[in-house]
């Protein structure tokens, strides 16, 4: 018997997973697929979390800030090149405008807007879906004091791709840059584009190179020393545009953090229904056993605790049905929130429809919105599934994600 099963193989489900295997815990992790963490920008978003510690039954209330703090904490300690400013910090997304972020990588944060200086654009010929002519225009606007400019690079690993019209993602482009032969010709290019602005080095010393793709193995779950070069200018990343190079690092990563620590793990695994223990009226059920189809077959897994992290809406842990009426939540059949209305006529507008959820308990356990009355006494509810947030407009996925997982270990 397991002390805790976790079910959903996201942000939240590995955070719970690693934290309770890190105490010690017998833990097991069930994922049907990998997860939401494959569009991972590489930043993770709180919010305004003092602000939406007023909204009503928001998730954050029911944390306290020391544990949202305690969340923040874990994350730089599984990666340790994540840094968390007093002040905002901001990055370039893929079109070069500028978005605000909590924790991100090093190699991510921009340098003062107020300053003066250079960005090189280093373009990989091919790359997909990306349009360099744009990207100058906004990081120019973004950045007025500062000159912008392109520089293209042939990649000879990919330049049999190119020829023949296929398109590199920046995926690709990552494969290419964590190989010895990749980071090699990637300084090269650098120390030329270093030659190229000697006069601006010298005069200001602000010549930041700009690359479109994951560069640096700030997620590396090798189990060998991987070659580094070092760049002779400062390399900023961009944050990432799906496919996500920092979303596939990033679960990879996760991974075998989790297996080191002794967590075992079910891929491909579809978990269908539960099996309850009696209990009295009065008492919230004892959920025993978790059934879960992987392999054509039909599995039985015990544990003292369950920990649901299944993605809501999106991530398919709430399935929807042809009638609006047939809304469930698809593994131990939780009453869900629904607003009346699902959503708004104008596209931008807060979408209702984005609170759709599991309410809890101060233990996130999950509750019956009409009695108040704790469901399971043994489940632990995290992540998307929790009502009444919206990741978009309130900004804040990767913090309730990260704060529910970590909390919720702590109980098991």
């Amino acid at each position: 018997m397991w002390d805790a099963v976790v079910v959903g193989g996201g942000l939240a489900g590995w955070i719970a997973g690693i934290r309770a295997a890190q105490r010690g815990k017998k833990v097991l992790l069930v994922t049907e697929g990998v997860g939401t963490l494959f569009y991972f920008s590489g930043i993770f978003d709180y919010g305004d979390v003092e602000c939406l510690r007023h909204f009503p039954k928001h998730p954050y209330t029911l944390f306290d800030a020391q544990a949202i703090v305690q969340g923040q904490h874990f994350v730089q300690e599984i990666c340790p090149d994540y840094v968390l400013n007093d002040t905002p910090q901001f990055a370039f997304t893929v079109l070069g405008t500028v978005r605000q972020g909590d924790l991100m990588p090093r190699s991510m944060a921009l340098p003062d807007q107020q300053e003066q200086g250079e960005f090189v654009l280093l373009v990989p010929e091919g790359l997909k879906d990306f349009f360099p002519e744009i990207v100058v225009d906004n990081m120019a606007r973004e950045f007025p004091g500062w000159q912008v400019s392109v520089k293209r690079m042939q990649v000879d690993a990919l330049a049999e791709w190119t020829r023949l019209g296929k398109n590199v993602s920046s995926v690709d482009c990552a494969n290419i840059w964590r190989s010895e032969e990749g980071q090699r010709a990637l300084a090269h290019e650098i120390e030329e584009i270093k030659r190229q602005y000697s006069e601006a080095v010298r005069l200001q010393g602000k010549v930041f190179v700009v690359l479109p793709s994951l560069v640096r193995e700030y997620f590396d779950s090798s189990r060998t020393k991987s070659f580094r070069a070092e760049f002779s200018l400062p390399v900023l990343e961009m944050s990432s545009f799906v496919p996500s190079p920092h979303g596939r690092y990033f679960a990879e990563y996760l991974k075998h953090i989790f297996t080191d620590l002794g967590g075992e793990l079910m891929i491909g695994a579809r978990a269908v229904s539960i099996n309850e223990e009696p209990t009295s009226e009065s008492q919230a059920k004892v959920c025993q056993e978790l059934i879960v189809n992987s392999m054509g077959k039909s599995l039985r897994l015990k544990g003292k605790n369950f920990i649901l992290a299944t993605g809501g809406l999106l991530g398919g842990g709430i399935k929807v049905g042809m009638a609006r009426q047939s809304i469930c939540e698809g593994v131990f059949d939780l009453p869900l929130f629904v607003p009346k209305e699902w959503s708004e006529p104008q596209f931008f507008a807060p979408q209702p429809f984005a609170l759709i959820g599991v309410e809890t308990d101060q233990f996130m356990r999950p509750l019956d919105p009409a009695s108040g009355q704790v469901v399971w006494d043994n489940v632990y509810v995290v992540g998307r599934m929790l009502a009444h947030w919206d990741p978009w407009t309130q900004r804040c996925g990767g913090g309730v994600s990260v704060t529910s997982g970590y909390a919720a270990a702590e109980l098991v």
